[in-house]
C-alpha cells in the first residue's frame, strides 16, 4: 500500500510542480546587471580634471556612506533566496534520548524505548502562486536598492564636485588677494616716502594701513575656508588626503546635451529605486491575499524507538501523503492583507513624491544655470571696464594727480568686482553640477 501512495504523492507534487511557473533563481542578478549598465556614464569626466576624477574614485572605494549603501544590496539579495526556499522541499533528521512510561487501561506501568530517532520531508506546492509573488518582490527590492546605490553615488560624485570647485575658488580668491595686497604695500610705499616729504598728512598713511590690515584679515579667512574645504574634501573621500590642493583655476564644462523629459526620467535612478518599491509592495499584498486560499503540502514522516542504541528498532511509525489547509478565518491573514495595502498605497505616494521632486529639480537647476550664466557674462564684462578705470586711477595717483581715496576707491571696486566674478564662476559650475544631478547622471 505504502509504494501506491507514495507513487500517487510523488506524481502529484510533480504535476503542481510543473503547473507552476517559478522565477528564475538568476533574476535578481540579471537585473543588477541591466541596472549597472544603465548608470556607468561618468559626468565628471566632462571637467577634464585629473584630481576630481582620483576625489571620485577615492570615494566610490572608501566612502563608508556608500559602502553602507552597498550592503543593502547584498541584503536584498539574501532576501530573494530566503523568499525562495520555501517553494523548495525540506528535508530533517532529528535523533535523542528520553526516558519515561506508558499506562494503559489496567493501571499498569510499562517502560517507553529511550532512544529515538526520526525524519520529516514537507514540500509546500505552490499552487496559488502566493510563494512566487513574495520572491517577485524580493526581486524588486533587490532592484530598488541597486538604483539606491546609484542614486547615492550620484549624490556623493557631485558633493565632490561641488567641494573641489570651493576649494578652487578659495584659492583664486587668495591669489589675487596676494595681488591686491602686494600693490596695496607698494602704495603705502609711495604714501610713506610722500608722507617724509611732507606732501601729505600722517592720516593718508593710517588710511593705507588700515586697508593692508583690512586685506590680511580677508586673507586669513579664506584661508580658514580653504582648510575647511580640504577636511571636508577628505572626509568625502573616505579619510585620504586630498591631491592638488592649492590649485586655483576652474575647469570647464562642454555644452549641455539635450534629452527629451521622457529619456531623462526613464533612467534616473530614484525613480526608479521608487518604482521597484511600489512593484515590491504591490506583490507583497498580492502575496498576502493568495494566502488566504487553501495551500497544499506533501508531507513524509518516519520514527523509531528502541531499549538500546545498538539493537534494531522494534517501533516503527511512517506517515506519507498529501495535506491540504484552508483557513476559514484567520485574523493574522486578514490584517497581513491590510497592512500590506497600507504600504503599497504609501508606496504609490512615495513615488509620486519624487517624480514631483525631479522636475522641481530639473526646473530650478535649469533656471539657475541660465540665469548664472548671464550674470558671470554681465560680471566679466564688468571687470574689463572697472580694470581701465583702475589702472587710470593708478597712474593718476602715481603722477600725483589724484587723491589717495579715489584711487582705494578705484582699488576696492576692482577687487569686489574680482571676487564677484570668481563666485559666479563657480556658481555656474555648481548650477550645472545641480542640473546633472537634477536629471540622474545626464542633462536637459
Amino acid at each position: 500500500m505504502y509504494p501506491r501512495v507514495l507513487a500517487i504523492a510523488t506524481t502529484t507534487a510533480l504535476f503542481l510542480t510543473g503547473c507552476s511557473s517559478n522565477e528564475p533563481s538568476s533574476r535578481a542578478s540579471l537585473a543588477a546587471t541591466s541596472a549597472m549598465k544603465q548608470a556607468t556614464v561618468q559626468w565628471w569626466r566632462q571637467l577634464g580634471d585629473p584630481s576630481l576624477n582620483s576625489d571620485i574614485q577615492f570615494a566610490f572605494s572608501n566612502n563608508p556612506d556608500l559602502k553602507s549603501v552597498a550592503l543593502r544590496i547584498d541584503q536584498a539579495e539574501a532576501a530573494v533566496a530566503k523568499a525562495g526556499a520555501p517553494m523548495l522541499p525540506s528535508l530533517n533528521l532529528g535523533f535523542g534520548y528520553s526516558e519515561g512510561r506508558r499506562k494503559n487501561i489496567d493501571f499498569g506501568p510499562y517502560s517507553l524505548a529511550p532512544w529515538e530517532t526520526g525524519g520529516n520531508l514537507s514540500w509546500e506546492i505552490d499552487v496559488t502562486g502566493k510563494l512566487r509573488a513574495a520572491k517577485r518582490a524580493s526581486v524588486a527590492n533587490t532592484e530598488a536598492a541597486i538604483w539606491d546605490y546609484q542614486a547615492a553615488k550620484l549624490l556623493l560624485s557631485s558633493r565632490i564636485a561641488a567641494t573641489r570647485l570651493n576649494l578652487y575658488r578659495f584659492n583664486a580668491e587668495i591669489a589675487f588677494l596676494d595681488e591686491s595686497l602686494q600693490t596695496s604695500r607698494d602704495t603705502l610705499s609711495t604714501l610713506t616716502e610722500r608722507n617724509k616729504a611732507g606732501i601729505i598728512a600722517n592720516s593718508a598713511v593710517s588710511n593705507q594701513r588700515a586697508e593692508n590690515e583690512k586685506l590680511k584679515r580677508l586673507q586669513l579667512d579664506l584661508s580658514r575656508l580653504r582648510d575647511l574645504t580640504v577636511v571636508q574634501l577628505r572626509s568625502l573621500r573616505g579619510g585620504s588626503q586630498p591631491a592638488n590642493s592649492s590649485k586655483a583655476s576652474f575647469p570647464s564644462f562642454g555644452s549641455p546635451s539635450s534629452k527629451p523629459l521622457n529619456q531623462v526620467l526613464a533612467l534616473h535612478p530614484s525613480l526608479l529605486a521608487a518604482e521597484a518599491k511600489v512593484r515590491a509592495a504591490f506583490e507583497m499584498e498580492k502575496a498576502a491575499r493568495l494566502d488566504l486560499l487553501p495551500s497544499f503540502k506533501f508531507k513524509a514522516l518516519a520514527s523509531g524507538r528502541n531499549m538500546s542504541l545498538t539493537d534494531r528498532y522494534r517501533t516503527w511509525v511512517t506517515t506519507i501523503g498529501p495535506s491540504l489547509d484552508i483557513p476559514i478565518y484567520d485574523p493574522a491573514r486578514l490584517a497581513a492583507v491590510e497592512s500590506r495595502k497600507v504600504k503599497r498605497l504609501s508606496a504609490a505616494a512615495e513615488y509620486r513624491k519624487t517624480l514631483l521632486r525631479i522636475l522641481e529639480e530639473i526646473d530650478t537647476a535649469s533656471i539657475n544655470f541660465r540665469s548664472r550664466q548671464a550674470q558671470l557674462s554681465t560680471v566679466q564684462r564688468e571687470v574689463s571696464e572697472i580694470k581701465t578705470t583702475r589702472d587710470y586711477a593708478r597712474e593718476q595717483f602715481d603722477a600725483g594727480l589724484t587723491s589717495q581715496i579715489e584711487y582705494l576707491d578705484a582699488e576696492r571696486r576692482w577687487l569686489e568686482a574680482k571676487r564677484s566674478a570668481i563666485t559666479l564662476q563657480q556658481a555656474t559650475l555648481n548650477s550645472r553640477i545641480d542640473l546633472i544631478k537634477a536629471t540622474g547622471g545626464g542633462a536637459l
